[in-house]
């Protein structure tokens, strides 16, 4: 009994039969070939379809989107050529499936090369029954091949040669006219050409596929077997779909290894110029400071001190990130100025001045880089402005507080004990500048009395 499951390309219904499938598969060693055309290219979609593989020949091709697979597939299945004679048991096609399933699971975006090769090759022997298989690389100079994956043989043989690009060796024949090789006995070839890896391991027959990428070949796909092997249509289809997945991973492999050392390099040019970007900001404040102690003007003074408190709280923020390597939009609120916190006892000198500094803040409140920055150039402003006028040359005690309100949305509270803050003091420029900043992002500034000698100043944000 059979059932329609997919159509050709041609709309001819594809069934897929319980009992053995009739084909029949031209290699090299069979004279009586048909020629090409055609009649052989929709054998071709129509057997490959029916044996289940997963070669891409869909009508929309998605399962050809990589060169490497196409290519590869390609130079694969030139040699298929279905014709009546030969048979093929269902069980040995779910047996492909199975194998290719399992190849299919282990083969993930992030999985290492060595991975990839060894299911690939583990994925072929099993699907043929073979004892072994391998994975053969190129080397640099294009004329020798080495073994880069394998299942069967033992870990030792991986970096060894399995000899030269020529067309005495099977896998070196595949590679140098780009398409299958089927060796029914290797046995038969001059020993002194045969790679020593096939006689040590007791290779009679080898099938060798090549695997072809962007820049040419990357080597070949080799199943061995220790008997004489018939290798049928069947078994070829099922290893072009294993050789073409295979190019497929390693392409995508090299694309993401180039992808990521690009990535590093540039993380590393970055770092370089983050920390360049961090010095400049120490020098932009140092300049700022030996100038505004050269004037005379208080004004000038004040000018001065003004723009330093600026430049401190881009530092500021700009150190927090460049420490935690966080460069993405939010930021925690509470680590921020619990950062910024830090700096404060060098940057005013509060140990020197006999001030402390208490830090009560919550965790968890993210914002924008924009809205940190504004918070941090106000907090720092109503910092400057205790440390200079709320203690009058004593000992005292600052205090910094981050909470989430009840209603929503959260409060940072900058508090002293000093003197108290005169009436005169709340048109102060910096105190205007702070409240239109607060204001862009949303914000709002008020002035709270103390029960005790000092000044509480909220900054109330939405969430």
């Amino acid at each position: 009994m059979c059932a329609d499951i997919v159509r050709s390309r041609h709309g001819a219904p594809v069934s897929y039969c319980a009992a053995p499938i009739p084909f029949a598969f031209a290699s090299r060693h069979d004279p009586h070939a048909a020629s090409g055309g055609i009649h052989d290219y929709v054998n071709r979609v129509h057997l490959c379809k029916v044996l289940g593989c997963v070669i891409g020949l869909t009508n929309d091709g998605t399962h050809m989107a990589h060169y490497a697979r196409k290519a590869t597939l390609a130079a694969s299945i030139d040699e298929l050529r279905p014709a009546p004679g030969e048979t093929a048991a269902l069980t040995d096609v779910l047996r492909h499936w199975r194998a290719f399933a399992r190849m299919t699971e282990a083969l993930q975006d992030d999985a290492p090369l060595a991975t990839i090769l060894d299911e690939a090759a583990k994925c072929a022997a099993l699907g043929c029954n073979a004892p072994m298989s391998k994975v053969l690389e190129v080397e640099g100079d294009g004329d020798t091949l080495v073994v880069r994956g394998q299942y069967g043989m033992g870990a030792d043989v991986i970096g060894r040669s399995a000899g030269a690009v020529q067309a005495w060796n099977p896998a070196g024949e595949a590679l140098t006219n780009a398409k299958p090789v089927v060796e029914p006995d290797v046995r038969l070839r001059p020993q002194d050409k045969v790679p020593a890896i096939l006689i040590e391991h007791q290779v009679v027959t080898s099938v060798n596929l090549p695997l072809i990428n962007r820049s040419g070949a990357y080597g070949i796909l080799e199943v061995d077997f220790r008997e004489p092997t018939h290798i049928g249509a069947l078994e070829m289809s099922f290893l072009a779909s294993v050789a073409s997945a295979l190019s497929e991973s390693i392409e995508k492999y090299r694309t993401r290894s180039m992808l990521t050392a690009d990535r590093d390099a540039k993380v590393d040019l970055l770092r370089e110029q983050q920390h360049r970007i961090r010095n400049n900001f120490q020098l932009i404040v140092a300049m700022l400071q030996r100038n505004g102690a050269l004037a005379k003007d208080p004004h000038v003074r004040d000018s001065f001190k003004q723009v330093e408190r600026r430049v401190f709280a881009m530092a500021s923020l700009y150190n927090h990130l460049l420490g935690l390597g966080d460069h993405g939009e939010l930021v925690d609120l509470g680590r921020y100025l619990a950062s910024m916190a830090d700096s404060f006892h060098d940057f005013y000198g509060l140990r020197e001045s006999g001030i402390t500094l208490e830090i009560n803040l919550v965790s968890g409140i993210s914002v924008t880089l924009d809205t940190c920055t504004a918070i941090g150039t106000v907090v720092n402003e109503l910092v400057a402005n205790a440390v200079e006028h709320a203690f009058a040359g004593t000992s005292g005690q600052l205090t910094i507080s981050l909470t989430r309100n009840p209603s929503g949305g959260y409060t940072i509270c900058v508090a002293d004990n000093g003197r108290g803050l005169l009436p005169s003091a709340l048109e102060h420029i910096g105190l205007r500048t702070s409240r239109r900043i607060l204001s862009s992002i949303g914000g709002q500034l008020h002035h709270r009395s103390q029960p005790t000698p000092g000044t509480a100043w909220d900054l109330t944000l939405p969430e």
